[in-house]
C-alpha cells in the first residue's frame, strides 16, 4: 500500500493521523450532539506542530512521556466533554469565526490554489514481498466490464459526454461519444465508497475504505489529485455531497462510526462532526437553499441538522424527525424545500413532507393508491415540479405548490394528489436514482437502473418527448459465473438472469440472452467435450441446466442493433428442485457434475447431443464448491465441499451398471469418503501465542545476560554455579497455569474450496472463524457408505497460515476462490474483501509456504467477494468475477498494450439445420427423478384405477338386479307385494349412511364456504360494477303480429357527482364572468371619476362661501354674474373645442368605414381554416379546460335525457300491451264462456289467449344448471373467448343458439317463454264460419244468432285494438332507427370532446403559465404607459408655461415699445440698457434680495459673459452716437425717470429669463426622463411581443395538436359536391366538410361585391367634390376670423390701452378670500365683545363671594383669638400646681432619669444626622454629587 502525503504532515509520523480518537464515539445515544476531541486541533494545527519539529530536539523517551500525558488529556477531556448536546470543533480562540472565513495568523496558511498532489506517488501499488518473483506488473489491469448497479448515488455526470461510477477500487470513466474508458486507483488500496460532483463540475470527491480513509479530490478534466482529506471517518465512507456554493463538504461514515463532517475541503481542515446515529445512514445532503442546513436519513430514521452559532463557537444542532402516528420507515430519498421543509419518501411508496421535526401530512394517490409501488429512491425539486423516482421504474411529477401549502387536520392525515406526468422507464426496471445532464438540452437525464442499465431520459413530458433510451448495458447482481473458451479469447459471464459473451482482447460484447429465471452457475465446455469450444452449461435458480451453443447470428436490417452471435439452448434438463450452485467437469471421462442447494449431485454424461443423465446422490446439505481429481490420478473421484463444512469424495460413476428404472438415486452404488472439519484454528493460535511468549522469554533471557555480562556479574554466577543452579531453574522454569480451552464455533462454518495434493489429501479453505488458514486435510477410510461415525475425529496434517489478509483492520479474510496454473507456475486466490493474491505454485504440494506473495484490491471491500477467477487459453490474460457484479481482465505479466493488438474473431457456425430444444417454463415443473418417481406414481394409480373400475361395475350391476326386483315386486298384486321396510337389511347401516353423508355434506359446506364467500363478494362486485350503475336496461317491446320488435336504449346512470360537478363549473363560470364585469365596472368608475372631478361648477363655490348678509348677498350676485359670463365663455369655448374635434386630422379614417372594412373582413365570407399554419383562434371560442368539461357535461346530459325520454315511451307502450293483452283475455275468455253451449260450433268460440306480459326482471339473473352447463360447454369450445364467432356459425341448420344469447343473459323480453304464432290472432279473427255452422244457426232461434254476432263484434274490435298497437310499435321502431343514428353520432361526438379535454389538460398548465406572463407584461406596459401619458401631460404642461413666459417677454417689450418710441434719440441706448446681460445671483429661499450689490454684478468682471451687441451690428457704432455712452449710468440729456423705468423693466426681464432657464431645464429634465421611460417602455413592449408570439405559438400548436384528432361525421351521398368534375375522386382525404347555406352565400356573394364595388366608386367621386368645396369654405372662414380677430384686439386696445385677459379682470372685481377674511375679522370682533362682557359678569360675582368669605374669616379668627387666651390661662395655672408639687417631691425618681437619659439620648442622634446632613448639603453642593442613602445607625428610633 502506497503513503501520500500533504505539505501539512510531510514532518509528522504517519501512525499520528492514523491513530486520532474519535470523541464522538465516546457519545452516549444518537440524539446527542458530542464535543469533539482534543486532537482536532491536532489535525487543524498540523503545521504548527510541524515548525516546532523542526526548532525542538526530543529524544524518543520525552515524546513517550509527552504521548503519554497527551492521551491522559484527551481522554480527560473526553470525559468531560461527555454529555454535552452540541459539537464544538473549533478552537476556543477561534470560536467566534463564522464558516467560511480566512483563518488567523495562528491558524496554519491555506494551501495555494495551484498546489497539486502527484498521482503517480499517492495512487495504491500492488503489494509484494519479492519484486524478483513477483513484479509489480504481475496482474495489469486493462478493462472493467461490469457496473455495481445496485450502489447509492453510483452515477454521475461530469460534461455533456462524459460518465463516471465506481467500479471495485477503481474510478471508471466513460465518453459515450468515443467508447473511451479511463480507470483511477484509490489511494488506499481498498475500494470506493462514496462519490460526487462538484457544483462547478470542475472537481469531484471519492471516498475510500479502508482503515481511516481518504476522501481524494479530483480536478476535471485534468484528473490529478487536487486535495487529500483525511480523519473523517473508521472504515468507510457512505456519502458525499457539496453545498451550493461549492466551499463546503459533507461526507458520511458508514459503520460502525456512521460520523458527519464538514470539510473546508479547500484548505483540507475538519470544520465540524458528529455521530450521525447509532443506525445504518444512507445519505446526507446540504439544503440547496438555506445555508448551514443539513438532512440525514437512513434506517427508520430521518434527521435534520443546523451549523449555528452559539456564545461558545459554531455547534453542529440535529433534530432527530419524530414518526408520530405513522409507521416507522426506512427513508431512501428526500429534498429540502427553499422554505426550510423537507419531503421524504417511504418504504411503501408515499410521500412525507417534515416540518420542525414532525410529519405535516403524508402524500398518496387517488383511491388511497401509494405515490409508487415500492421505496422512493429519490426526490428531486426541478423548477416549480416534484419528482420522485421509485424502484417500481416509474418517474412522477408532482405540483410542488399543492404539496407546500398542504395544511394537515390531523396527526398522520394523508393527502391524496395525482401526478402532473410519469414515465415509465422500461418494462420491469428498478431505479436507483436519476441524475441531470449538462447538456444544452436541460431535459436530458440519466438513470440508474438495478437491473445494469444506464439510460438516458427526455423528462419534457410532450408529444414530442423521445421514450427512454439505454446507452449503457451491464449485468445486474453479484457475478454467479464466469468461464473462458479454451479456443478463443471469448469469455461467458452470468449475473441475475442473464449470460454474456465478450471478446477479451477487443473487449466487444459478442452475444447476450436473458432467461426467467435467475443464472447460478456457469461453465464453457473445453474442446475435449466439444471441437469447437462453443458450447455452455448454465445452472439456474430454479433447477434447471440448460446447454447453449454459440451460433453465429444473422446480419442487422435497417438501423438494427444485432449483436455478432447467438446463444441457442440444445438441450433443457431439470435435475435438481432448487438453485444449482457448481457444476465441474471430468475431461478425461466426459463427466458433468452438478451441485445444487437441494442438497444433491448429479452426474451426466456427456455426448455430442448433450447430457445424459447417468444419477444423483444426497450429501443433504447446500454445496458450495466441486472438483474432480486431477487426470493423472488413477482413480477419478469428486471432491465435494458443503456449507456445513463436512467434505464428500465420491467415487467416479464408471464400470458400474446403475438399475435407474425406479429412481436416480445411486448413492448406494458410489463409494464415498467423508471428512467433518472440527476447527482447530484456536489451538493454532494458543499454540503461536505460546511460541511468540516463548521468544520473548528468549530474547529477555538473552538481555538480562548481556546486561549480567556488561556488570561483572558473570565470574560471580560461575563461582556461585554449583549453589545457584539448583535453586535458579526451579524459579524460572515454574510452569504458570494455564486455563486455555479450545474454542470450537457451535455452527461450523462453510468449506470455501478444496484442492487436492494426493489421492488422499488436500488443501480446504475455510469461512468465519476458521479463516486465517489452509487446513492440510486427511481423509480417513476407504468408504463410508455404511460405516461412517459422526464423533470421529479426521486428521488434519498441516496448516498454512495466511499473512496480512487485511492489514488495514487485522482480520483474518477468508481465502474464496482458487485458480491453479501449473504453467504459469502461479495460484491466483480471490479473498472475501475483494482482494486478489498470487502465490508461487509449490509442485504436487500445490502451496508451499503462503509467505511470498503479490496482492492487490480490486472488488469491493465489503461485499465484494471474489467468486471467480479465470485465466484465458493462451495464458496472457486473468479474469475476475466479484459478488459486487464487477468483471476485471488482467493482463499477466505484460503490458497492457497487449490489449491493442488485433484480436481474431471467433468463427462459429452458423444456426441451420439445428432445432432450439423445448425450454422449461413453468417453475413446478417436476425434476427428473421427480419425473420419473411421478411415472411410477401414475403407474400404480392407473392399476388401482382399473381395479376401482371392476369393483363399480359390479356393485352399478346389483344395483340394476336391485331396480328390477323392486320393479318386480312393485307390479305384484297388493296381497303379494312385500313392503318397501322388508328391503332394508339393516336400518342401522341405512341409518349410518345418512348420518355419514349429511356429515360430507357439511364438510364440503364448510370447506367450501371460503370460496363461496369469494364467489358471492366477487358478484356483488360484477353487479356493482355492470348492473347497479345501469339506469335502464334493454327491454323490448313486440307487436302482437310479431313483425315489430323495439327495444329501450341502454342508459347508464349519470354519476352522483355530476349535479355537483355542474354547480362547480357553473361557480368557476360566474367568477370568470364577475372577474370580466368587476373590471370593466373599475375602468368606468375610473373614467367617470376623471369626468367628475373635471367638472365643478360656480355653485359649488357660492355654496361654500362663509360671507352673511347684505355683503354676502352683494358678493353673491357680483360672483353669479361673474360665474354665468365664466359659462358663457366655457359654452362657447366648448362649442369651439366640438367644432375642432370634428375637424379630421391628415389621414383621418371614418371610424364607421373602418368598422365597416373590419366586420366585412372577419364575416363577409372569409373563412379562415383551422390547419391553416397562420390561424388564430378568436379569444371567445378558444378551448378551455371549463368549456371542454361543460361541453362533455351538456353532452351527457342531452343524451341521458334523450335516451330516459326514449324509453318512457317504450315502458308507456309495454304497461299498455299488459293492459291490452288482460282486455283480450277477458273477451276471449267470455268468447269462451258463450260457446260452451254451442256444442256443434264450439271450437269458434274456444280461441287461445295471448301469453301475459311479465317484467323480465324477477328472474333475470337466475339460471337452470342446464344452462350453466351450456355455458360452460361453450366458454371451453371457445377457449374462454366468448366474442368470437362459431367455428360452424356459418351453417345455420347445424348451429345451435348459445348459451349466451337468451333473452335472459344480454336482453330480455316482455313476452312470455311461449311465442306466439305468427298471425294467430289474424288468422283466428279473420276465418269465416263455414257455411253449414251458419245454416244450422240460421235454423235455429235468434239468441244464436246474436251470439255470432257479437263473437264477431268483440273479435273486430280486438283486431282493430291489436292493429293500432302494432302501428305504434312499427312507428317506435322507426323512430328507434332514427335516435340510435342520432345517440351513436352524440357518443362520437362525446369521444371527440373528451379527447380534446385531455389534450386541454395537457396543455392547460402550461397555456396558464404563459397567459399569467403575458398578463404581468400587459400589466407593465399599461403601468408604463400611464407613467408615459403622465410625463406627456408634464411635458405638454410645461411647454404651454413656457409659452406663457415668451408672450409675456413679449409683452415687455411691447410696453418698452410703447413707453419710448422709435424716434426717441436715446431709444438704441435704452434698448441696449434693457438688453444688458448681468449674471445675477441664485436666490435662497429666505434671503433678503434688496442690496443689489449682492444680487447682480456687470457683466464685465465675467469673461464668460459678452454683450449681445458687441459683435452683431457693428454698422450701428459708426452710426449711432450713443454707442460710446456707459449703459449703466444715466446720460445727462436722458430724464432719470425715463432711464429707471427702463432699469425695472430689464430687472422684470432678467426675473422673466431666469423663469425661463428654470422651466427649460424642467422640462429637459422632464424629457430626459420620458426618454428613459420611452427606452424601457421599448423593452417592455418587445417583452410583451415576445410572450404574446409565444402564447399565440403555443395556441397555434395546441391548435394543431386538436386538429389531429380524427372526428366521425356522417354525410348523405346528396352532400357531397365534387365541382372539377362530375365524378368524385377516389381519395377523400383532403375534402373540406363546410355548411352548404355558407357555400350559397359566398356565391351570392360575388355579385353584392361587384355591386357594392360600383356603388362606392360613385360615392368616392361625390365625396372628392365636396372635399373641394369645404376647402373653399375654409378659406374663406379664416379670412373673417382674422378680421374679426383684429377688430377685437383694437377695441381692446382703444379700451384699456393694452392686449388683457378678461378672465383676470373679471376676477379684480370681486376677490371671494378677501371678503371672506373681512368677514371672518367682523365675527372676531363679535365674538372678543361678547367674550368681554361675559367676564365681567364673572368679575363681579365673584367679588360678592370674596367679600362673604372674608367677613367669615374674620368671625372665625375672633373666636380662635379668644380660644388661645383660655389655652394660655390654663396653661398658668397648670405650671402653677407643677411648681408645688416639685416642692413636695424634691428627690429625683426613677422615671425621670429615663426619661433624661432618653432625651439625651435623643439629643445625641439629632446632632449625628445633622452632621450627617450637613455632609450631604456639601455633596450635593457640589458638580456631580450623588446622594447616598443616610446611614441606619443614625436614624431616631422610637421610644
Amino acid at each position: 500500500m502506497s503513503k501520500e502525503g500533504s505539505p501539512r504532515d510531510k514532518t509528522k509520523d504517519e501512525s499520528a493521523s492514523m491513530h486520532q480518537p474519535m470523541s464522538a464515539m465516546d457519545a452516549g445515544s444518537v440524539d446527542t450532539h458530542n464535543t469533539p476531541d482534543a486532537n482536532t486541533n491536532e489535525v487543524l494545527n498540523v503545521d504548527n506542530e510541524s515548525d516546532n519539529a523542526h526548532s525542538v530536539k526530543r529524544t524518543t523517551q520525552d515524546n513517550n512521556a509527552e504521548d503519554e500525558e497527551e492521551e491522559n488529556q484527551n481522554s480527560a477531556q473526553a470525559d468531560q466533554d461527555e454529555g454535552q448536546e452540541e459539537v464544538n470543533t473549533t478552537n476556543t480562540d477561534n470560536e467566534n469565526q463564522d464558516i467560511i472565513e480566512k483563518p488567523q495568523p495562528d491558524s496554519p496558511p491555506r494551501l495555494p490554489d495551484t498546489f497539486y498532489y502527484d498521482a503517480e506517488e499517492i495512487q495504491a501499488k500492488p503489494l509484494t514481498t519479492d519484486e524478483k518473483t513477483f513484479p509489480q506488473n504481475t496482474l495489469s489491469m486493462y478493462r472493467s466490464f461490469g457496473y455495481d448497479c445496485n450502489k447509492r448515488g453510483n452515477l454521475y455526470i461530469l460534461d455533456n459526454k462524459t460518465i463516471m461510477f465506481a467500479a471495485g477500487c477503481i474510478l471508471e470513466l466513460i465518453d459515450l461519444a468515443s467508447g473511451e474508458h479511463k480507470y483511477i486507483r484509490t489511494v488506499g488500496g481498498y475500494s470506493i465508497g462514496a462519490l460526487v460532483v462538484h457544483p462547478s463540475r470542475q472537481y469531484f470527491a471519492v471516498g475510500e475504505k479502508g482503515h481511516m480513509p481518504n476522501i481524494v479530490i479530483y480536478e476535471y478534466p485534468s484528473l490529478r489529485p487536487y486535495r487529500i482529506l483525511k480523519g473523517g471517518t473508521q472504515r468507510s465512507y457512505a456519502y458525499l455531497d457539496f453545498n451550493a456554493e461549492g466551499d463546503l463538504l459533507a461526507s458520511l461514515g458508514a459503520s460502525p462510526d456512521y460520523m458527519l463532517t464538514i470539510w473546508d475541503w479547500r484548505d483540507e481542515k475538519i470544520l465540524l462532526r458528529s455521530k450521525a446515529s447509532s443506525q445504518e445512514v444512507f445519505k446526507v445532503s446540504f439544503s440547496k437553499d438555506l445555508k448551514g442546513h443539513l438532512t440525514t436519513c437512513g434506517i427508520g430514521h430521518i434527521k435534520f441538522w443546523k451549523m449555528a452559532r452559539t456564545f461558545t463557537g459554531l455547534k453542529l444542532q440535529g433534530e432527530l424527525g419524530r414518526f408520530g402516528r405513522t409507521e416507522i420507515s426506512d427513508i431512501e430519498g428526500y429534498r429540502e424545500l427553499p422554505d426550510g421543509k423537507v419531503i421524504s419518501g417511504s418504504e411503501w411508496g408515499n410521500m412525507l413532507l417534515w416540518d420542525g421535526g414532525l410529519i405535516q401530512i403524508e402524500v398518496c394517490r387517488t383511491k388511497g393508491k401509494p405515490c409508487h409501488n415500492g421505496p422512493i429512491q429519490q426526490v428531486l425539486l426541478n423548477e416549480s415540479d416534484v419528482y420522485t423516482v421509485g424502484e417500481d421504474g416509474f418517474v412522477r411529477v408532482w405540483d410542488f405548490e399543492t404539496i407546500d401549502t398542504a395544511e394537515a387536520t390531523d396527526e398522520g392525515s394523508k393527502m391524496e394528489m395525482d401526478p402532473l406526468n410519469e414515465l415509465r422507464v422500461g418494462t420491469d426496471s428498478k431505479l436507483m436514482g436519476i441524475t441531470h445532464g449538462v447538456a444544452d438540452d436541460m431535459s436530458v437525464w440519466f438513470a440508474q437502473d438495478a437491473k445494469g442499465y444506464i439510460w438516458k431520459l427526455d423528462l419534457t413530458f410532450s408529444k414530442n418527448s423521445t421514450a427512454p433510451e439505454i446507452i449503457l448495458s451491464f449485468m445486474s447482481g453479484a457475478v454467479t459465473g464466469l468461464d473462458v473458451s479454451s479456443v478463443y479469447n471469448i469469455f461467458a459471464s452470468s449475473a441475475g438472469n442473464s449470460i454474456r459473451i465478450n471478446h477479451i482482447v477487443s473487449q466487444d460484447l459478442l452475444s447476450q440472452r436473458i432467461f426467467s429465471a435467475n443464472i447460478t452457475s456457469l461453465k464453457w465446455l473445453p474442446s475435449v467435450f466439444n471441437e469447437k469450444s462453443d458450447g455452455v452449461l448454465v445452472g439456474f435458480s430454479d433447477g434447471i441446466i440448460r446447454y447453449l451453443k454459440l451460433r453465429s447470428g444473422s446480419k442487422p436490417t435497417g438501423n438494427e442493433k444485432k449483436l455478432e452471435f447467438d446463444l441457442k439452448m440444445m438441450q433443457v434438463l431439470k435435475p435438481h428442485t432448487k438453485a444449482i450452485t457448481f457444476i465441474t467437469l471430468d475431461v478425461k471421462n466426459q463427466w458433468v457434475a452438478t451441485g445444487s442447494s437441494d442438497g444433491t449431485v448429479f452426474f451426466f454424461n456427456f455426448t455430442p447431443k448433450g447430457l445424459n443423465p447417468i444419477g444423483f446422490v444426497n450429501v443433504k446439505e447446500e454445496i458450495t464448491f466441486m472438483t474432480w481429481t486431477p487426470a493423472q490420478y488413477e482413480k477419478t473421484r469428486l471432491l465435494v465441499c458443503l456449507k456445513t463444512g463436512v467434505i464428500y469424495e465420491f467415487e467416479g460413476p464408471s464400470g458400474i451398471k446403475f438399475d435407474t428404472s425406479i429412481s436416480y438415486l445411486i448413492e448406494a452404488q458410489l463409494p464415498v469418503r467423508i471428512f467433518r472439519f472440527r476447527s482447530i484454528k484456536s489451538r493454532l493460535r494458543h499454540e503461536e501465542e505460546l511460541e511468540r511468549k516463548r521468544k520473548e522469554e528468549e530474547e529477555r533471557q538473552k538481555k538480562l545476560e548481556e546486561e549480567r555480562r556488561l556488570r561483572g556479574i558473570e565470574k560471580k554466577e560461575k563461582e556461585g554455579e554449583k549453589t545457584d543452579r539448583p535453586t535458579e531453574p526451579e524459579e524460572e522454569q515454574q510452569p504458570e497455569e494455564d486455563d486455555w480451552k479450545p474454542y470450537i464455533p457451535e455452527t461450523p462454518n462453510a468449506a470455501l474450496f478444496a484442492v487436492y495434493t494426493s489421492p488422499d489429501t488436500f488443501w480446504l479453505s475455510m469461512d468465519d472463524y476458521d479463516a486465517g488458514y489452509l487446513y492440510h486435510c486427511q481423509f480417513g477410510n476407504k468408504d463410508d457408505r455404511f460405516q461412517y461415525n459422526m464423533d470421529r475425529q479426521d486428521a488434519i496434517i498441516a496448516s498454512l497460515p495466511v499473512p496480512n489478509t487485511d492489514p488495514a483492520h487485522g482480520e483474518d479474510i477468508p481465502l474464496t476462490s482458487v485458480l491453479v496454473k501449473e504453467k504459469l507456475n502461479l495460484i491466483f486466490v480471490g479473498l472475501k474483501n475483494g482482494f486478489i493474491r498470487v502465490y508461487p505454485y509449490g509442485g504436487k504440494q500445490i502451496f508451499q509456504s503462503l509467505e511470498e506473495y503479490w496482492t492487490r484490491g480490486a472488488h469491493d471491500s465489503e461485499y465484494g467477494i471474489v467468486t471467480h477467477l479465470t485465466v484465458s487459453y493462451d495464458d496472457r490474460f486473468a479474469l475476475s468475477g466479484g459478488a459486487d457484479g464487477n468483471i476485471f481482465g488482467y493482463v499477466i505479466k505484460g503490458d497492457n498494450n497487449a490489449v491493442q493488438e488485433h484480436s481474431e474473431i471467433p468463427k462459429m457456425p452458423a444456426f441451420t439445420g439445428e432445432v432450439e430444444a423445448d425450454d422449461i417454463t413453468e417453475p413446478s415443473h417436476y425434476s427428473i427423478e421427480e419425473d420419473k418417481q411421478k411415472a411410477e406414481q401414475d403407474k400404480l394409480k392407473k392399476s388401482a384405477e382399473g381395479l376401482k373400475s371392476e369393483m363399480r361395475q359390479q356393485i352399478e350391476a346389483l344395483r340394476g338386479k336391485f331396480r328390477r326386483l323392486l320393479n318386480i315386486n312393485d307390479q305384484l298384486p297388493a296381497d303379494l307385494k312385500m313392503p318397501r321396510q322388508n328391503f332394508i337389511l339393516d336400518e342401522n347401516i341405512r341409518q349410518n349412511f345418512q348420518a355419514e353423508l349429511k356429515e360430507k355434506v357439511d364438510q364440503s359446506v364448510k370447506e367450501l364456504a371460503w370460496e363461496s364467500e369469494r364467489c358471492s363478494i366477487a358478484l356483488k362486485k360484477l353487479e356493482q360494477w355492470f348492473v347497479d350503475p345501469v339506469a335502464q336496461d334493454i327491454v323490448s317491446i313486440k307487436s302482437f303480429d310479431n313483425q315489430w320488435e323495439v327495444s329501450t336504449f341502454r342508459t347508464i346512470e349519470l354519476p352522483s357527482d355530476f349535479e355537483a360537478m355542474q354547480e362547480e363549473i357553473e361557480r368557476q363560470k360566474a367568477m370568470l364572468l364577475a372577474k370580466t364585469k368587476r373590471k370593466e365596472t373599475l375602468e368606468t368608475l375610473d373614467d367617470r371619476n376623471g369626468d367628475y372631478r373635471g367638472v365643478q361648477t360656480a355653485d359649488s363655490k357660492i355654496s361654500t362661501t362663509k360671507l352673511k348678509g347684505a355683503k354676502a348677498m352683494r358678493v353673491e350676485r357680483l360672483l353669479r354674474k361673474m360665474e354665468e359670463r365664466a359659462r358663457r365663455r366655457q359654452k362657447r369655448k366648448e362649442e369651439w373645442g366640438i367644432l375642432y374635434n370634428k375637424k379630421k386630422p391628415e389621414g383621418y379614417d371614418d371610424p364607421t368605414e373602418v368598422e365597416s372594412i373590419r366586420f366585412a373582413r372577419e364575416n363577409m365570407g372569409n373563412y379562415f381554416l383551422k390547419t391553416a399554419p397562420d390561424y388564430v383562434v378568436p379569444a371567445d371560442q378558444r378551448l378551455t379546460v371549463l368549456r371542454a368539461l361543460e361541453r362533455i357535461m351538456k353532452i351527457r346530459l342531452a343524451t341521458y335525457t334523450y335516451k330516459m325520454e326514449f324509453n318512457k315511451r317504450i315502458l308507456d307502450l309495454i304497461e299498455r300491451k299488459r293492459v291490452l293483452t288482460e282486455q283480450i283475455n277477458a273477451d276471449y275468455q267470455y268468447l269462451r264462456n258463450l260457446g260452451k253451449n254451442q256444442t256443434n260450433a264450439n271450437e269458434f268460440f274456444n280461441i287461445p289467449l295471448l301469453p301475459e306480459n311479465e317484467n323480465g326482471e324477477t328472474n333475470r339473473f337466475q339460471f337452470t344448471r342446464e344452462e350453466i352447463q351450456a355455458f360452460r360447454e361453450e366458454h371451453e369450445q371457445r377457449n374462454g373467448d366468448l366474442t368470437r364467432p362459431d367455428d360452424d356459425s356459418s351453417n345455420p341448420t347445424t348451429s345451435k343458439q348459445s348459451s349466451l344469447k337468451r333473452p335472459l343473459d344480454l336482453r330480455w323480453s316482455v313476452n312470455l317463454k311461449e311465442v306466439l304464432p305468427s298471425n294467430l290472432s289474424h288468422q283466428t279473427m279473420s276465418e269465416s264460419i263455414p257455411i253449414d255452422v251458419l245454416r244450422q244457426a240460421k235454423d235455429s232461434n235468434s239468441f244464436t244468432h246474436r251470439l255470432y254476432f257479437e263473437r264477431d263484434q268483440i273479435l273486430k274490435n280486438v283486431q282493430e285494438k291489436m292493429r293500432l298497437f302494432d302501428q305504434d310499435v312499427c312507428l317506435l321502431y322507426y323512430l328507434k332507427t332514427i335516435k340510435t343514428l342520432r345517440v351513436k353520432e352524440t357518443d362520437l361526438r362525446c369521444i371527440t370532446f373528451y379527447e380534446e379535454l385531455m389534450l386541454t389538460k395537457e396543455f392547460e398548465r402550461t397555456e396558464n403559465e404563459l397567459e399569467n406572463k403575458v398578463s404581468e407584461a400587459q400589466k407593465r406596459f399599461d403601468t408604463e404607459q400611464a407613467k408615459m401619458n403622465e410625463f406627456q401631460l408634464k411635458v405638454d404642461a410645461k411647454k404651454k408655461d413656457i409659452d406663457i413666459l415668451d408672450d409675456r417677454m413679449k409683452q415687455l417689450y411691447g410696453t418698452y415699445d410703447e413707453m419710448i418710441p422709435k424716434e426717441h434719440k436715446f431709444y438704441n441706448y435704452l434698448l441696449r440698457v434693457l438688453n444688458k446681460k448681468i449674471k445675477r445671483k441664485k436666490r435662497v429661499e429666505g434671503e433678503e434680495g434688496d442690496d443689489a450689490d449682492d444680487m447682480s454684478q456687470d457683466l464685465d468682471d465675467d469673461d464668460d459673459w459678452e454683450l449681445e451687441d458687441d459683435d452683431d451690428d457693428e454698422d450701428l457704432t459708426n452710426t449711432d452716437p450713443t454707442r460710446q455712452l456707459d449703459v449703466d449710468i444715466c446720460p445727462p440729456n436722458l430724464d432719470q425717470k425715463l432711464y429707471d423705468e427702463v432699469v425695472a423693466l430689464r430687472e422684470k426681464r432678467l426675473d422673466l429669463e431666469e423663469v425661463i432657464v428654470d422651466e427649460k431645464g424642467v422640462l429637459q429634465s422632464l424629457q430626459q426622463t420620458f426618454g428613459q421611460t420611452q427606452i424601457y417602455m421599448n423593452k417592455i413592449d418587445a417583452e410583451l411581443k415576445t410572450k404574446q408570439n409565444d402564447l399565440l405559438d403555443f395556441q397555434r400548436k395546441k391548435q394543431q395538436k386538436i386538429n389531429n384528432i380524427n372526428v366521425a361525421v356522417g354525410l348523405r351521398c346528396n352532400q357531397i359536391r365534387y365541382d372539377h368534375s362530375t365524378y368524385l375522386p377516389d381519395d377523400l382525404s383532403d375534402c373540406l366538410i363546410f355548411n352548404k347555406k355558407s357555400k350559397t352565400d359566398l356565391t351570392n356573394r360575388i355579385v353584392d361585391v361587384k355591386t357594392e364595388i360600383k356603388r362606392e366608386k360613385e360615392r368616392y367621386i361625390n365625396k372628392k367634390q365636396s372635399r373641394k368645396d369645404l376647402a373653399h369654405e375654409l378659406k374663406n372662414a379664416a379670412q373673417i376670423i382674422q378680421r374679426l380677430t383684429d377688430e377685437c384686439n383694437k377695441l381692446m386696445v382703444e379700451k384699456f390701452g393694452k392686449l388683457v385677459e378678461l378672465e383676470r379682470i373679471e376676477g379684480a372685481i370681486v376677490n371671494l378670500q378677501i371678503e371672506e377674511l373681512k368677514q371672518k375679522l367682523d365675527d372676531a370682533g363679535d365674538e372678543y365683545y361678547n367674550t368681554m362682557a361675559q367676564y365681567e359678569l364673572r368679575k363681579i360675582e365673584e367679588n360678592d363671594d370674596t367679600i362673604d368669605l372674608l367677613k367669615t374669616n374674620t368671625k372665625r379668627l375672633d373666636e380662635l383669638t379668644h380660644l388661645v387666651d383660655d389655652k394660655r390661662q390654663l396653661d398658668e395655672q397648670l405650671m402653677k400646681r407643677k411648681s408645688k408639687s416639685a416642692d413636695e417631691f424634691a428627690g429625683q425618681s426613677k422615671q425621670g432619669a429615663e426619661e433624661y437619659d432618653r432625651l439625651c439620648t435623643l439629643v445625641q442622634l439629632q446632632a449625628q444626622e445633622i452632621e450627617a446632613l450637613k455632609a450631604e448639603i456639601s455633596i450635593l453642593s457640589r458638580k456631580g454629587g450623588h446622594i447616598l442613602p443616610p446611614n441606619p445607625a443614625i436614624l431616631p428610633q422610637n421610644a
